[in-house]
C-alpha cells in the first residue's frame, strides 16, 4: 500500500474497475496474495478514518 501510495500511476491502476491487485503488485515487482491486499487496506482505511477523526477532534 506504501508503494501505490508514492506512486500515483500504480494507484490508479489498484482503483481501476475489475484491477486484479495480485498481479498489478507482480507487475511492479512485489509479491502478495489477495488475502494480504485486502488485510493491509484495511488496515489503511482504518488508518485513514482515525487520522479523520483525529483531524475533526481538534
Amino acid at each position: 500500500m506504501k508503494a501505490a501510495y508514492n506512486d500515483p500511476a500504480l494507484e490508479a491502476r489498484l482503483k481501476a474497475p475489475g484491477a486484479d491487485p495480485v498481479a498489478i503488485a507482480a507487475e511492479a515487482g512485489f509479491s502478495i496474495t489477495l488475502e494480504e491486499f485486502n488485510n493491509a487496506l484495511e488496515a489503511w482505511e482504518s488508518w485513514r478514518m482515525s487520522r479523520i477523526h483525529d483531524e475533526e477532534q481538534d
